[in-house]
């Protein structure tokens, strides 16, 4: 791989795992509002948590897209490089 590639690689791995910790931490504190969601604070924060997490799989699934044509990207420029060098 190129060493762009292998940087765009980790950086998508840290990304991945950033959001999967947010994911998680979102997700419990969710669980410890449905188990005390008698009062209508409790209800907005919910609300407000659950729209957060949304935003962030929604952000999560717009980084991988973007990735993957980065990668496409990547890979077409590589080939250009190795033909050019190849009749060169």
């Amino acid at each position: 791989m190129s060493p762009a590639l292998d940087s765009l690689t980790a950086a998508l791995e840290r990304l991945d795992k950033s959001i999967g910790l947010l994911d998680r931490a979102l997700t419990r504190r969710l669980e410890r509002l449905d188990a005390g969601a008698g009062t209508a604070g409790w209800l907005a924060e919910k609300l407000r948590l659950e729209a957060e997490l949304a935003a962030a799989r929604h952000g999560e699934r717009q980084a991988q897209e973007q990735a993957r044509v980065m990668k496409v990207r990547l890979d077409a420029a590589i080939s250009r490089l190795q033909g050019v060098l190849e009749e060169g």
